[in-house]
């Protein structure tokens, strides 16, 4: 992968670039500033990824973000020490697709580099595919429809799960395993959740024992609980927030909603919402209908 870093800070930068070379990445360019960054130049250089500061003297990060997105073509990690809920919500509205916090630490840039450079990889993946199977024209048409449907839903994944702020939570592949075993009929939305648990395992290849079952039904409560309180921050900064009035009520409970908005909102030292207690049954079923809708008409 090809890196870009953009910090006004040589130190950050210096300890960016020594972290990705460390893993076999390749640093193509450095900038100290936003307003140095062009689209043209990422691409000539053929930037995968591009790690850009928030906090710049001339042009901070959204900005150039703003600026490049209709042309840059690859993908867009955010550093800052700044974490107010305006700003981040800000930050994936404008297609950063993660984000790091300063100060720098080591594994947490392995962990968010190694995930986005995951997705990236599937994208171009399920594009060359896609491709590929429209070349094949009419003579493999039944595969081709049933190939390109798995194509277009879990494409569709990926975009519901940057939605509701999951797309790099570690319990977004299981979710992905899991529309993959349902569309390809292994299992329906009206099976158990232990039934939900065991096809994510062997779709991803694993061992369907007790551990991995309990460690995939961990992963995947807390990215509903972290997709619950991704839609409830949108809430609370603006209920008309497209997103959240789209995905609210299609994936959680309306109380359950309401209660943590006013959490948000007012610092509530109460007892916190009852997270626990999120239906995750109806997470699912509303996430394959979602990734199914998508697919159907097209968005």
């Amino acid at each position: 992968m090809n890196y870009f870093i953009v910090d006004d800070d040589p130190a950050v930068r210096g300890i960016l670039k020594h972290i990705i070379e460390m893993e076999n990445g390749n640093v193509v360019g450095e900038a100290e500033d936003g307003s140095n960054v062009f689209s043209y130049m990422l691409n000539q250089t053929e930037t995968d990824i591009l790690i850009i500061d928030l906090l710049m003297p001339e042009e901070d990060g959204i900005e150039t973000v703003k600026r490049i997105n209709s042309d840059y073509v690859g993908k867009i990690v955010m550093i800052s020490q700044v974490e107010t809920k305006e700003i981040i919500a800000e930050a994936y509205q404008n297609k950063v697709e993660a984000y790091i916090t300063k100060p720098v630490n080591r594994l947490e840039v392995l962990s968010v580099l190694s995930k986005v450079s995951k997705n990236l990889k599937l994208e171009r993946s399920m594009t060359q595919i896609k491709n590929s199977l429209e070349w094949v024209g009419s003579n493999d048409e039944m595969v081709t429809k049933k190939d390109s449907m798995d194509v277009d839903i879990i494409g569709n994944a990926d975009t519901v799960l940057s939605d509701l702020g999951i797309r790099y939570e570690k319990g977004a592949d299981d979710l992905t395993d899991i529309l993959r075993a349902i569309n390809s009929e292994k299992i329906s939305t009206f099976s158990s959740l232990k039934e939900l648990w065991v096809s994510s395992l062997c779709i991803s290849g694993q061992q369907a024992s007790s551990k991995n079952i309990k460690a995939t039904e961990q992963r995947v409560r807390r990215a509903v609980i972290q997709a619950f309180n991704h839609i409830s921050s949108l809430g609370a900064m603006d209920v008309t927030h497209p997103k959240f009035d789209y995905y609210a009520m299609r994936f959680f409970d309306l109380d359950q909603v309401q209660q943590r908005i006013f959490e948000l909102n007012h610092h509530s030292q109460e007892k916190k919402s009852p997270q626990s207690r999120l239906n995750i049954k109806r997470f699912i079923m509303a996430f394959y209908d979602e990734c199914q809708q998508q697919r159907t008409t097209g968005n």
